[in-house]
């Protein structure tokens, strides 16, 4: 039987304890981040996941760069546009998404926090979803949860309009 979290999730894979192992990008030389092979996979296009079999792969963390993933022998490499969604950190990318398990955009949250004082992820998530999905490691294309990006939305909204930040919570919030 599956925990229900605070925040309305039946199914969170967040594990805040993951061991980071980096590797330099082969493009930019910027070190990034060993990535499970699922999330990997959940975020390319068919053709480019059908190249990845255990080879160990990285996502490069430099918003200039133009590689996305790529492998520890650097036998393979992926563009941004091997994508099924933008990186929402890369330069250009559009839409900016805030959480990828419950497809909410950066201005979705912009317009929930202006429009409808709504400060935290549940309510901005049950603003305009039914339920919620809490998939971070298999759907965000990190492969970590979305909570850090998205209360900096929230903040940065809350200060443009005049109004005190919120408490980011510790943790993934879904």
């Amino acid at each position: 039987m599956e925990a229900n979290m605070d925040c309305g999730c039946t199914n969170c894979t967040c594990d805040d304890n993951m061991e980071t192992i980096t590797n330099p990008c082969p493009e930019c030389g910027t070190p990034g981040n060993q990535i499970s092979e699922k999330a990997v996979k959940a975020n390319l296009k068919k053709e480019a996941a059908r190249n990845i079999k255990g080879n160990g792969i990285y996502l490069c963390p430099d918003e200039e760069c133009g590689v996305s993933y790529y492998s520890e022998d650097y036998s393979l490499k992926f563009d941004l546009s091997d994508l099924k969604r933008p990186l929402w950190y890369k330069k250009d990318s559009d839409p900016v998404i805030a959480c990828y398990c419950n497809n909410i955009t950066e201005k979705q949250v912009v317009d929930a926090v202006e429009k409808h004082d709504l400060k935290s992820w549940q309510d901005i998530v049950f603003h305009y979803r039914e339920k919620t999905l809490c998939l971070c490691k298999k759907i965000n294309p990190t492969g970590e949860c979305c909570t850090d990006f998205f209360y900096s939305v929230i903040n940065k909204t809350l200060k443009s309009i005049g109004k005190e930040p919120v408490p980011v919570p510790a943790g993934c919030t879904c």
